[in-house]
């Protein structure tokens, strides 16, 4: 277990010296949860998708696809740099490098999970609204996970896979994907088939059950509640979890055995 908390460490003080923490994972999401509450109030408040408890669920989720970025950026470049190679020569497992990665990549995310709570409470304070309790916050939180956890092994996939150069532009493909298909500013529930296709991958029943905790309205008017969308979103969400571990590990399994 040392091993893997000395190679968190490392890679925490690498992420905290980049910018892109700051900028992506934590300052971003902020501004665009500004930008639309902004939207939606000089709109007369009639986009319920931009109101504060709908649109919290969205930016979470929205926000992970940033956690995915930062560690693809931070395992290619390791790659790149012949840093992994030195480091396949010492007694460290597979599992101990990719432990490594996910618990930075698990600090992050719960991070800006909790920033994009603090920025929604502040903004439902000045909007003079009401917000979720502890107990809903907590909720979220873990009902998030899965998501989060999907975003990570991404990342440290696709840094595993691909180059520094390469690895950044195949996320900003995921980081599209999980705006759009998430429904995280889209009213999704009224587009028909698109909504039927969305509900097959991770994105959008993540941000439907967040609303459901949230006690949000969708833009027909209805509550969300737990119905067979969310109950069977479950299904792409825990496949997509699983995928990407097994891929992940697989793919860093046969990174190693090769650099070697």
């Amino acid at each position: 277990m040392n091993k893997v908390i000395n190679f968190y460490k490392r890679n925490l003080k690498e992420i905290l010296r980049d910018p892109i923490i700051y900028i992506f994972c934590l300052g971003f999401p902020v501004a665009m949860f500004l930008l639309f509450y902004i939207i939606n109030k000089f709109s007369n408040g009639n986009t319920p998708t931009f109101e504060v408890l709908s649109l919290l669920p969205g930016i979470i989720v929205f926000s992970y696809s940033f956690v995915m970025l930062t560690l693809a950026i931070v395992v290619s470049k390791d790659k790149q740099t012949f840093f992994l190679k030195r480091l396949y020569s010492s007694p460290m497992k597979s599992y101990h490098f990719i432990l490594g990665y996910f618990f930075v990549g698990l600090i992050v995310g719960l991070l800006q999970t909790l920033v994009c709570i603090i920025t929604g409470f502040i903004i439902s304070l000045i909007s003079n609204v009401s917000f979720i309790s502890i107990s809903s916050v907590l909720l979220l939180i873990i009902a998030q996970l899965p998501v989060l956890i999907t975003n990570i092994f991404l990342g440290i996939l696709f840094g595993t896979i691909f180059n520094d150069k390469s690895a950044p532009g195949i996320c900003s493909v995921f980081i599209s994907l999980s705006g759009i298909l998430g429904g995280c500013w889209m009213p999704i529930e009224t587009m028909g088939a698109f909504e039927l296709f969305c509900r097959f991958l991770p994105f959008y029943p993540s941000v439907y059950i967040g609303r459901i905790i949230t006690n949000s309205t969708n833009a027909i008017g209805i509550t969300y509640s737990f119905n067979n969308v969310a109950f069977l979103g479950l299904i792409p969400i825990f496949i997509f979890m699983l995928g990407s571990i097994i891929l992940t590990v697989v793919a860093f399994k046969k990174n190693m055995v090769s650099d070697k």
